[in-house]
């Protein structure tokens, strides 16, 4: 693969190169997020538009009060951060207002300035996977194809005039995967970055609180990197897991003691983990045969026609997402009520259900775990198909060119959410769309290993004619 660090003539520099990749990711996503009509929010993001709201308000009266109105249920990352726009913002403030109310009628453009925030946000996401693709694979070609397909794909920037907190989230990740890729590829003297990669993980699991397991987990990874695979001193392992710690600790740190000396709870978020576990048990009675239909009835866009082609529909309705008899509806209706009674006397209620319904049907929830992973999986739709279908060409080409250890290390990061989330809940796609950056890379890295055996082939053809 091409070494982009040789001397090259300027207008093709790396520098320029980079430059030109970030300004391509602001014009096409700031593209993306402004030109299309916006949608008006529901469900979830309505939840948010009122909490911002609330907020806002609390901010512009003091300090204080907005720390008050923050509370403990969501992360703090993306309430703050939107609040802090509509404090400034007046339209942008009573049009969340607004769109917080069941059936009113608003003036949906008052929300330009947090949409145009999110979108420089998922730009700098999209940039940062350019850069990582650019440390893992030391190839131009592969980086710009990378970021060509992620912003092609528009996974990051479908949810750039949502209100979730899916944007600011992408954003922080794709900085940690830059600063982990850098970790794992980059010299010795390195613990600026891994500091900045703790920091950053940290503020992602402050504003989706799952990414906590996945601070343990890259714990791990990095102190078996430096030991097992670089073979350095346990001594240096450990400071390695001890700079990254020291990173995540002081971003959560300080909020995990606002909320002891505040609310007098030892946690870093409230958190709602019993009622979304109890969504994802339901999943646990699906017989064998929907357990074997779900991996084509969830294959991304055709799969569910495929499914009612091929399938009676006895073996594929309740996987559905509304129909009264789905497995969704289930685990909100009555199966949630029946197990949440059983549950009421219990003084931890999730180490019950892990206890009685996962530990004692451990078989069955593994079995399902893989099917909802599969069902998460499917980023991007098609694109996310290829890329998995891609990711184990990908890795044989890697290994080829001796850069196959970092990559799947990276690999590992994503999978790890990826099951953890099948694990505990029912794994809608867009908590697992930071995927798209692993497919974007795989799908780039074997096209250009194509284009460069063909034009090989070519050359010695022509050689031997």
């Amino acid at each position: 693969m091409l070494n982009v660090s040789a001397p090259t003539h300027d207008l093709k520099s790396e520098r320029v190169q980079m430059a030109l990749a970030l300004g391509l990711c602001l014009v096409v996503v700031l593209a993306q997020t402004l030109m299309p009509e916006y949608r008006r929010p529901v469900a979830d993001a309505m939840g948010y538009a009122r909490v911002i709201a609330g907020i806002a308000d609390a901010l512009m009266m003091s300090l204080q009060d907005a720390n008050l109105a923050l509370g403990t249920h969501f992360g703090p990352v993306y309430p703050a951060f939107g609040a802090v726009l509509a404090a400034a913002d007046g339209e942008l403030l009573q049009a969340l207002k607004c769109v917080a109310k069941d059936g009113a009628v608003c003036d949906l453009s008052g929300l330009n300035t947090l949409f145009a925030a999110q979108g420089l946000l998922v730009a700098l996401t999209a940039f940062f996977v350019y850069l990582t693709a650019l440390q893992l694979m030391r190839d131009m070609r592969v980086a710009w194809l990378t970021l060509v397909i992620v912003l092609a794909s528009k996974a990051f920037s479908n949810y750039t005039s949502l209100i979730l907190t899916e944007s600011i989230t992408f954003f922080l990740l794709a900085l940690f995967g830059w600063l982990f890729a850098c970790i794992l590829t980059g010299p010795s003297s390195r613990k600026g970055k891994i500091f900045g990669a703790g920091a950053a993980l940290a503020g992602a699991a402050l504003a989706r609180e799952s990414y906590i397991y996945l601070i343990y987990f890259v714990a791990v990874l990095i102190l078996g990197w430096f030991w097992l695979v670089q073979r350095q001193p346990v001594r240096e392992a450990v400071i390695a897991a001890v700079i990254f710690v020291a990173g995540v600790m002081a971003v959560l740190a300080p909020w995990w003691l606002r909320n002891y000396t505040t609310y007098d709870m030892p946690a870093v978020i409230g958190g709602y983990g019993t009622s979304v576990l109890v969504e994802r048990l339901a999943y646990n009675a699906m017989t064998w045969r929907e357990w074997g239909v779900s991996f084509i009835y969830w294959l991304p866009d055709f799969g569910d026609g495929l499914g009612a082609l091929l399938f009676p529909k006895d073996s594929w309705v309740r996987l559905t997402w509304y129909d009264p008899s789905s497995f969704y509806s289930m685990g909100r209706g009555d199966f949630s009520r029946e197990i949440r009674s059983l549950a009421a006397a219990e003084q931890n209620q999730l180490a019950f259900l892990l206890r009685e319904y996962v530990w004692n049907d451990l078989v069955k929830h593994i079995a399902v775990t893989f099917s909802l992973a599969a069902r998460g999986q499917w980023v991007g739709k098609y694109f996310g198909l290829v890329g998995f279908l891609f990711l184990p060409v990908c890795c044989w080409v890697l290994s080829r060119n001796r850069r196959l250890g970092p990559f799947l290390v990276v690999c590992l990061s994503h999978y790890f959410m990826l099951g953890l989330y099948a694990f505990v809940s029912v794994n809608v796609v867009r908590y697992n769309v930071p995927l798209i950056a692993v497919f974007a890379m795989s799908v780039a890295t074997v096209l250009v290993y194509l284009f460069d055996r063909g034009r090989d082939s070519l050359r010695q053809s022509k050689e031997h004619s």
